[in-house]
């Protein structure tokens, strides 16, 4: 096989393309093959040949299925599809962003946040990413976040979701926590003493701020320019981006250390 070979196999036809995905969710006749492209035998069976002959699938009985090679190669492409996806669509917003501020092995990962939306602030609502924020904190049954950014409203809120019995799980910069340090202090003693409240300091700087909860994440990031954005919030409540959003809270975890009191 010339090398670029099965490459081409698979970009330069859509029809190709799309049966490589499709025998990915499982085994398909030529009859569930016609039906799905709308088309007569003639048109789909040279297809199914050409990926018969490149051993991306194979027929067993009166179904195709994908062979190891197919499946790996399936799997890797939807990874791609996937990923074009999160930006089609958004293309200036995470142009503008600083996107590298998210640890690399994440960044590779970034399809997991599946069916995000933006929320943004305008001149006529410049607080909603923070209402709805707020609103979703009030809706979860346990809280994870970090932050290198300050909000002089979390302190109150975060104390008053620990007073309702809620885990929480909180990792801020050191910056962060010596200001909450002077500002804030009795209400951080508070908390402090709740069961269910976790507390870290992180002495890298993380360069993006996210909150994921039972049911979402929520996250934010800085600007090429330095600074963060605080009128774009990214949202999304696929159970593959919850995952993600806790995977990369243990990332910042391993690298934190608990607060067990103030001296």
């Amino acid at each position: 096989m010339k090398p670029g070979e099965l490459l081409d196999v698979i970009t330069l036809s859509e029809k190709r393309r799309r049966i490589l995905l499709l025998l990915r969710e499982g085994p398909k006749t030529l009859s569930d093959l016609r039906d799905y492209f709308n088309v007569t035998s003639p048109e789909i069976i040279p297809q199914i040949r050409i990926m018969e002959q490149k051993r991306l699938l194979h027929q067993v009985g009166r179904e195709y299925i994908l062979t190891d090679i197919g499946e790996l190669i399936a799997s890797c492409f939807n990874r791609l599809v996937e990923t074009l996806s999160i930006f089609e669509g958004n293309e200036n917003f995470w142009d503008r962003h600083r996107i590298k501020g998210i640890p690399l092995e994440f960044q590779k990962r970034i399809h997991e946040l599946g069916d995000y939306r933006i929320v943004r602030s305008d001149p006529t609502e410049v607080f909603e990413p923070h209402r709805e924020y707020m609103q979703n904190l009030l809706k979860s049954t346990s809280i994870k976040g970090v932050s290198p950014i300050f909000h002089p409203e979390y302190p109150r809120a975060y104390l008053e979701l620990a007073k309702k019995d809620i885990p929480i799980a909180l990792i801020v910069t050191r910056d962060v926590f010596d200001r909450i340090t002077r500002e804030y202090r009795p209400m951080l003693e508070k908390g402090l003493q709740y069961k269910k409240v976790e507390f870290m300091i992180c002495d890298e700087k993380p360069e993006v701020a996210f909150t994921v909860t039972n049911i979402l994440i929520n996250m934010g990031l800085f600007l090429k320019d330095g600074n963060y954005d605080v009128h774009n919030s990214i949202v999304s409540f696929d159970k593959s981006a919850i995952k993600w959003g806790e995977d990369l809270f243990k990332y910042y975890k391993e690298r934190s250390e608990k607060v067990r009191g103030l001296s």
